[in-house]
């Protein structure tokens, strides 16, 4: 609470404590859900749709989980952002720069198992589409997909494949790399770019009030989705021998999905690994290609590029 803050306060510095917020909301209320919830292809619907419509306050614990998922991916987006912007990635920070490309992939992971949890029409065949991509990896596609989905096909080990890395394995990966994250993060200082426009100030209070404003209004937000929308939607139970015309997965892994039209066929593997990889790969290198001015305003650029696609 006393450490100091280059520069004073400022609003610009909130996104990582929304995260912090966005992924404790998503434990409180997983778990809560998770009370509930019975991880079987023959009860998962039959328990989401208890959730949904007879427990007490359930449509509202399933719905701030839904859109809760979807603030975190913004939230990690603007984060972003605001770290290459503002040349936070540079020397010495450039480990903990790649540990936080590690939990964006855990957060995704997150959203891509949770989705197939509720075993609806929608979830079973986004998510289908979704670890297809996974058998267009060279060499290992088929034993990948294997894997993945637990068997030959999709059924009952899938969903607690699933089940198991959304409640359990990831979420401990991603406690396990945020407690390296915020330990670099304060072994190193806070990254301001023009601290000499304003005094020092200590980490309480102005800066502890701007996070917990963000957070509320983060919270807020998702709050007044879930009721709008009256919740998560659920669509009509899986049923593998009745394709659901209207597949496709959450808008987050959208681009995904479009690189599959773009390039179809035998090209498809370059619109579900190739290019995938070089991006990641190019966001990997950023801190090394950042280190000059010129560097800096290309990373910015091909960000800015990025978002806007």
């Amino acid at each position: 609470l006393y450490e100091n803050v280059p520069g004073g306060s400022r609003w610009r510095y909130v996104w990582g404590s929304t995260l912090v917020m966005a992924f404790t909301t998503q434990v409180i209320t997983g778990v809560f859900l998770w009370m509930a919830y019975s991880p079987s292809t023959q009860t998962a619907w039959e328990s989401v749709y208890y959730i949904e419509h007879e427990m007490v306050g359930g449509w509202l614990l399933r719905g701030i989980h839904h859109f809760m998922a979807s603030a975190m991916v913004i939230l990690l987006a603007v984060h972003f952002l605001q770290v290459v912007w503002d040349g936070a990635y540079r020397a010495p920070r450039e480990l903990n720069f790649i540990i936080g490309l590690i939990l964006m992939l855990i957060v995704l992971g997150l959203a891509l198992t949770g989705y197939l949890l509720p075993w609806d029409q929608k979830g079973y065949w986004a998510t289908k589409v979704g670890t297809e991509l996974s058998s267009q990896t060279p060499l290992v596609g088929t034993e990948l997909k294997k894997l993945t989905v637990g068997g030959s096909d999709y059924g009952h080990h899938t969903l607690t494949r699933f089940f198991a890395l959304h409640a359990g394995v990831l979420p401990g990966a991603l406690v396990a790399f945020l407690v390296m994250h915020i330990a670099l993060f304060r072994r190193h200082g806070l990254h301001a770019k023009d601290p000499a426009r304003r005094p020092d100030e200590p980490f309480w209070p102005d800066q502890v009030l701007k996070d917990s404003v963000a957070a509320l209004g983060v919270l807020a937000a998702v709050l007044g989705l879930t009721v709008y929308y009256g919740g998560a939607e659920l669509t009509a139970p899986a049923d593998p021998a009745n394709p659901y015309n209207a597949a496709r997965p959450e808008w987050y892994f959208l681009f995904l999905f479009q690189f599959l039209k773009w390039f179809p066929g035998e090209l498809e593997v370059w619109g579900a690994i190739v290019i995938p990889s070089l991006i990641f790969l190019l966001l990997l290198a950023m801190p090394w290609i950042g280190k000059s001015r010129v560097g800096h305003y290309f990373n910015v650029a091909a960000l800015v590029v990025l978002m806007g696609g």
